[in-house]
């Protein structure tokens, strides 16, 4: 994929760790006739604003207005960081004295476990893993603590197919309208990341976030984890990219992350993602790994895939899902990236009856239970009744 000079300048401050000639070829790279409105809109899609602001301020020919527009997306991040680091603190003390056992994923975790401290990414919702056996009791306790969901009124029929479809329940405190998804699992397809929650929690990781040590994800699964996540949504921010290129940062991690993606079928998903964080973040990655990603034709296909997501303006752009634009996108380059992600029949099940039973067309077209095994019939006349509405 041709870099454009914005996607360039872009990729080159958000090397981690940053050097002294990183900074450099960044300054460099600035000198050149850049479209700043794309950086901001780039900076808001990917997440990633404190990053540019702590990388752009020595590069003189950044706009003053373009640098104003960055650090304000950068406060607002650090407000959402700082206001997820308490509420985090209120939830595991609740959940501590419940007896119920919970990891916290990405968000504020992810960057106090990555870089030391819970401000360094622009954190979106609060992400809990809890254990499956005590999942309705965790819910209930959410819910206690001022949280209120949707999918939970659905029919009994409906709510079982969401659990098998769906690997979290989204919440929105009534108050702060914060957001928290609280999972049941690690990914939507089971078969993608099937790891024991018991296994996880023995080997969990805990960081220090403020006053208190909260637990989350073991440092031997966080690559595999970041990959399937980023992988799962065709990488549609950086951000998760630079993340996952945080935890590999050693010839013995990413050996590591290799062997662990082997074990679960995601051999091309993660040697794509080493491919990228090279080819875009500058990770040091061996050759070997190099060599047998570039020669894979599993690899190729992703990569091709994806140039469609990043080609030209599309790597900052975000089309409304209703144009020409968003149904290309999210309608099909993204799921003909998924499918391409393991070939395994088990995980192409689950994609189909992820395609055929969807949340979406419960609340467009509401049915009895005794009628909702006509949903797969009725998806097509679902998705355009929906779009008229828009």
């Amino acid at each position: 994929m041709d870099m454009l000079p914005e996607f360039r300048l872009f990729c080159l401050a958000l090397r981690m760790p940053f050097s002294v000639p990183d900074s450099e070829a960044l300054r460099e790279a600035a000198t050149a006739e850049i479209d700043w409105d794309a950086i901001v809109a780039g900076a808001r899609r990917h997440r990633v604003a404190p990053i540019l602001c702590a990388r752009l301020p020595d590069c003189s020919t950044v706009p003053a207005p373009v640098f104003a527009k960055l650090k304000r997306q950068a406060v607002s991040a650090m407000q959402r960081s700082l206001g997820q680091i308490a509420e985090i603190h209120r939830l595991h003390e609740a959940f501590t004295q419940a007896g119920i056992r919970i990891l916290f994923l990405k968000g504020v975790a992810l960057s106090a476990q990555l870089y030391g401290d819970g401000t360094k990414r622009d954190a979106g919702d609060i992400d809990v893993l809890a254990e499956s056996e005590m999942f309705g009791a965790a819910a209930e306790l959410v819910e206690r603590l001022g949280y209120r969901h949707h999918e939970y009124a659905r029919s009994p029929r409906q709510r079982r197919h969401y659990a098998r479809l769906i690997k979290d329940v989204e919440f929105r405190h009534a108050r702060t309208d914060a957001r928290l998804e609280l999972h049941h699992r690690l990914t939507d397809y089971p078969s993608l990341l099937a790891i024991d929650f018991d296994a996880l929690w023995r080997e969990r990781d805990e960081v220090q976030l403020g006053d208190r040590v909260i637990p989350t994800l073991p440092r031997a699964v966080l690559p595999v984890y970041l990959c399937a996540h980023g992988a799962g949504h065709s990488w549609e921010r950086l951000r998760w990219l630079v993340d996952f290129a945080g935890a590999v940062r050693s010839d013995a991690s990413i050996d590591g992350a290799l062997a662990a993606a082997e074990r679960t079928g995601l051999a091309a998903p993660m040697l794509h993602a080493l491919m990228l964080a090279h080819d875009w973040l500058a990770l040091p990655v061996a050759g070997r790994h190099l060599a047998r990603a570039r020669a894979s034709a599993a690899v190729r296909r992703l990569d091709r895939i994806l140039a469609h997501l990043y080609s030209g303006a599309a790597w900052h752009a975000m089309p409304a899902r209703d144009t020409a634009a968003g149904i290309a996108r999210y309608s099909l380059w993204q799921r003909l990236y998924r499918l391409s992600l393991n070939r395994d029949w088990r995980y192409r099940f689950e994609l189909a009856r992820r395609e055929w039973f969807t949340a979406a067309d419960w609340d467009t077209l509401p049915l009895p239970d005794p009628l909702f095994f006509l949903y797969p019939l009725a998806r097509p006349f679902a998705w355009i009744a929906r779009r008229r509405r828009r």
